[in-house]
């Protein structure tokens, strides 16, 4: 079975700017490859944060009329030449929800990201 087929969520590609506080200090990461509700691969040259680093992720979500701000407790699993993939280890339930109306919306696939969130609820950043 490859990696895809392994996922526990749907990702989606996803292109905005995010914040990530880490004890060495603030990385600001211009774009993301994927975004799902178990976490995200951000695209930076790699910095000198090892694996299992702790980390909050701030991603802006900008409408129409508001500034919504997603707010993420991260562990860093993984380092490679193109950027760094997080884990999702806690979040508020404001931002939880609006990170899965925003997968749902990008992955147009409601079904399948119900089931997603449902089957993994209790693995879900809470």
């Amino acid at each position: 079975m490859d990696s895809e087929n392994r996922r526990k969520f749907t990702r989606i590609p996803f292109r905005t700017e995010v914040q990530v506080e880490f004890d060495e200090g603030i990385l600001l990461v211009k774009r993301l490859k994927d975004l799902s509700l178990g976490g995200a691969f951000l695209i930076c040259a790699q910095p000198a944060i090892p694996v299992g680093s702790e980390c909050v992720l701030q991603i802006e979500l900008i409408g129409p009329a508001t500034l919504l701000r997603i707010k993420l407790d991260a562990q860093v699993v993984r380092l490679d030449k193109d950027g760094i993939a997080v884990a999702f280890t806690e979040t508020d339930l404001d931002s939880l929800v609006h990170l899965r109306h925003l997968i749902e919306v990008s992955a147009g696939d409601t079904h399948t990201t119900d089931a997603e969130f449902l089957a993994n609820l209790l693995e879900l950043p809470s």
